[in-house]
């Protein structure tokens, strides 16, 4: 535990985003709110056994489908990437969405719009 008087040193919230499955395993990432501080951190866990998988270093910002396939990849798990056809970046396969003859990722470009047309 960390000093409550000094800022950023102590974990005042946690917060869990939405799960997701690869290879049949859940994960989900989850946002580390810290006393006295804007700044926040991410972490990927596995909810089978809560591990985190980031435990080294956790992430500054929400990660990119391309960064939490690297750190499943790190432990073990292969991730199939896809290109988001709008955005041109990088997502997880499991999290996509088909649309037309393309995917989309499941962040960001995927909205309300693109629900009623798939």
């Amino acid at each position: 535990m960390g000093n409550a008087s000094r800022r950023g040193s102590i974990v005042i919230r946690e917060v869990d985003h939405e799960p997701f499955t690869v290879d049949e395993e859940q994960y989900l990432v989850r946002e580390l709110v810290w006393n006295g501080n804007a700044g926040r951190s991410y972490d990927l866990v596995r909810l089978r056994d809560d591990q985190v998988l980031t435990e080294d270093e956790s992430f500054t910002k929400y990660p990119t489908d391309k960064q939490i396939a690297d750190v499943l990849e790190d432990h073990g798990t292969y991730v199939d990437l896809e290109t988001c056809k709008f955005c041109r970046a990088a997502v997880l396969l499991t999290t996509a969405h088909r649309h037309d003859t393309g995917w989309v990722g499941d962040t960001g470009c995927w909205d309300e719009r693109l629900r009623h047309t798939a």
